[in-house]
């Protein structure tokens, strides 16, 4: 970092701090292009996360047949390298701790109530808090900070498993719904995961199972007759739709990274690193107190906007450049989406601004269908249509789901309370230039909300906000 980006960087951070501790009534009126204030949103509270398990528990007994159910959940195990730990959404979901090589264990009646409800930690280990930090323990003080009713130790999850699955006198044993597919990590998508342990057991050189299949494959083994369900239906089905606690961290999210793609044109200018307009967001990102990317980040100058999802960061940005951006961090491990489309010089040329004008007539007309009942297959099948009358290719689906994965489970039918993207695309690589615009948009009860509306789309829009001085341009003149 530069000695005058430092000088604007810490004054930034201070003042950051002050908003934060400053009361609400004090706060200035909004500028026309402002950064996210510092608000501080809650992570899920342990009381909805008892909520969620419980409505796992009455699904799962629906499956059950009148059965015992046993609910088996592991969260990711230990890094294998020296990046910051990631644990896997479906265990995020339902414990919202994390941390590694933990474990859920329910026991479900045949009435759906929740006999068991028990998260398994590793015990303390002195060696592991003075490398890694103190890490939960079992006991009374983690089933209380955590919500579960017990804490027990992970190490001991082998026995109960035994005494669980137990065949009675009848030769009956219980149910079992564990996660039987390959399990996606924060910043991760179900399909990548699936996509990722499928190559590596067709490997020739490979060949290994997901954890997922080696445990199905381990507790069949050892459980002769055991019938095993995949969790996945039930818990996907629930995260579809979002709680009033994660439609907050979703809408703090998108504000933050619209001020992240803000200050990213503020900051471009031809001669500018594709990389260094991808560190300007981070920079906002932090300050304000995003968690990790939701994705790596796409900045594609020219030709580099032409590639879906393009990620090396490599060219200098020049004059005559098209911008395509695509970046979002995480907050509490919920991932928004977000894409604008802007000129390296600051104004569109007549080619430029047609056709982002075109894709964002394409995109206002498509969140106009965004409503309870609305079908995506349907508003896909509109974006070509619309895309292909005004000349153009349609390359890629405008919709999914976000949430705790950047590709959340995805229903075609919206209801109130789903999370989702609108982004067409258009992509002229006879000529070099792409453009794609893409909001996080929240579906009401009549209608939708654009989460991230908060940096502009419009031509003129992205002008005026671009003839504002970045920081990259004031840590210059401060050198």
């Amino acid at each position: 970092m530069s000695i005058g980006l430092m000088r604007l960087v810490f004054p930034c951070l201070l003042a950051t701090t002050a908003l934060a501790q400053a009361p609400a009534a004090a706060a200035p009126a909004a500028p026309a292009a402002p950064a996210a204030a510092a608000v501080a949103i809650a992570p899920i509270a342990p009381t909805e996360l008892r909520a969620r398990r419980e409505a796992v528990a009455q699904a799962v007994a629906k499956q059950a047949d009148g059965k015992t159910a046993v609910v088996l959940v592991r969260g990711a195990g230990k890094q294998a390298d020296m990046g910051a730990f990631v644990q896997l959404q479906d265990f995020l979901y339902l414990a919202g701790v994390p941390e590694p090589d933990l474990a859920v264990l329910l026991v479900v009646g045949p009435d759906g109530a929740l006999v068991r409800d028990e998260l398994l930690v590793p015990p303390f280990s002195r060696f592991a808090a003075t490398w890694d930090g103190n890490f939960l323990a079992p006991g009374e003080a983690t089933a209380t900070r955590t919500g579960f009713a017990t804490a027990g130790n992970v190490r001991s999850l082998h026995r109960q498993l035994d005494e669980l699955l137990a065949a009675d006198a009848a030769g009956a044993r219980p149910v079992l719904f564990t996660l039987t597919e390959p399990a996606a990590r924060t910043g991760s998508t179900p399909r990548k995961a699936a996509d990722g342990a499928r190559e590596m057991q067709q490997d020739r050189f490979d060949g290994r199972r997901s954890r997922e299949e080696s445990l199905v494959q381990a507790l069949r083994k050892a459980h002769d007759g055991l019938r095993i369900e995949g969790l996945e239906p039930i818990v996907h089905g629930l995260r579809a739709h979002k709680s009033a606690a994660e439609v907050a961290i979703l809408r703090r999210c998108s504000e933050l990274t619209a001020a992240g793609h803000a200050e990213a044109m503020r900051s471009c200018t031809p001669g500018v690193g594709e990389s260094a307009l991808a560190a300007i967001a981070r920079l906002q990102f932090s300050l304000q107190g995003a968690g990790p990317d939701a994705y790596g980040a796409i900045v594609g100058g020219g030709p580099n906007g032409c590639i879906l999802h393009y990620n090396a960061l490599t060219r200098t940005l020049r004059d005559d450049d098209l911008i395509v951006m695509d970046y979002a961090p995480t907050l509490h491990g919920y991932a928004v989406d977000v894409t604008r489309t802007f000129p390296a010089s600051g104004t569109f040329s007549p080619a430029q601004r047609k056709l982002v004008q075109d894709v964002h007539d394409v995109q206002q007309a498509l969140i106009r269908e965004v409503k309870p009942g609305a079908s995506l297959a349907k508003i896909g099948a509109l974006c070509a249509r619309l895309l292909t009358e005004r000349g153009y290719k349609n390359d890629h689906g405008p919709c999914h789901h976000v949430g705790l994965a950047v590709h959340d489970p995805n229903p075609d039918v919206l209801q109130p309370g789903m999370v989702i993207t609108v982004e067409p695309g258009a992509y002229l690589r006879d000529v070099g230039m792409g453009c794609r615009i893409e909001d996080t948009i929240l579906v009401t009860a009549d209608g939708c909300e654009v989460l991230s509306a908060g940096v502009p789309s419009t031509p003129d829009a992205i002008e005026a906000l671009m003839a504002q001085p970045g920081l990259l341009q004031q840590a210059n003149g401060a050198k």
